[in-house]
């Protein structure tokens, strides 16, 4: 780069240096703003018992223009998009999802995916496999695949990905035929359709956070139900002396 516009540009290598350390400084500083919203959002997804989506696909399908504004529909629709590129890695929620894998030694880590991908030849592909993992276990979220002209380097991960999201029992949907001669009209049904099925199982997943609520609720009541008998339990009944009895007579200190 810098023999490419040094002379151009006027600069030194010193300038050049500092220039590209800030801008690797703000690309993280960036990258790590958009996780933490990501995690804010999954966060609300989670006490509203609402869905979320991940876009499953290459860096060159967050362009609207080359997503056919698929992830903008939905959007409109009140569902919110996360980007495979960006899910938020808090440990404690790596934890939460990753971890008894971990401790029990099927993964080394929780970003590890080797358990289930043995062919790391590409980050994009890696990252799409890594997603569709985080996807599947967790239980407001589901996976929205995207692939144009049936792309050769995604063609050997369909059934893996398949494979991970719904033998969780996560809903999977995709559209691997994305091109420019794809009908608007057609991607607009498709939409629709799984917005329908979405609300179904969104009304599911209320359900289940309501009837989580109730049970928490009636936990937390029986559980200081049993405190405050496990606390008269060790108090115990106290036989009353007799200057406790109302007799003044104090007990006499043998001599």
């Amino acid at each position: 780069m810098f023999r490419a516009w040094g002379e151009v540009l006027g600069l030194s290598e010193d300038e050049n240096e500092r220039a590209v350390d800030a801008g690797f400084l703000t690309q993280q500083e960036f990258e790590s703003s958009i996780r933490k919203r990501a995690r804010q959002t999954l966060d609300e997804l989670e006490r509203e018992g609402r869905i979320g989506i991940v876009m499953l696909g290459r860096v060159y399908h967050h362009d609207p223009g080359v997503n056919h504004e698929i992830m903008d529909e939905f959007q409109k629709l009140g569902y919110s998009i996360f980007s495979q590129s960006f899910l938020p890695l808090d440990e404690d929620l790596l934890d939460r999802l990753f971890g008894e894998e971990v401790r029990a030694g099927r993964v080394k880590h929780a970003l590890d995916i080797g358990d289930v991908w043995k062919n790391a030849y590409s980050a994009s592909t890696n990252h799409k496999i890594w997603a569709a993992k985080f996807t599947a276990r967790h239980p407001n979220l589901v996976a929205l695949e995207v692939s144009s002209f049936k792309c050769g380097h995604d063609a050997p991960t369909y059934t893996v990905m398949e494979q991970i999201i719904e033998n969780s029992g996560t809903p999977y949907f995709s559209f691997k035929d994305l091109d420019e001669n794809k009908p608007t009209g057609s991607i607009k049904i498709r939409v629709e359709t799984i917005d329908y099925f979405l609300k179904r199982y969104s009304e599911d997943i209320a359900k289940r956070h309501s009837a989580m609520r109730e049970i928490d609720r009636h936990l937390a009541g029986f559980e200081a139900q049993l405190r405050a008998q496990m606390q008269a339990a060790q108090r115990g009944p106290r036989s009353a002396l007799p200057w406790q009895s109302g007799d003044e007579t104090q007990p006499q200190q043998s001599i």
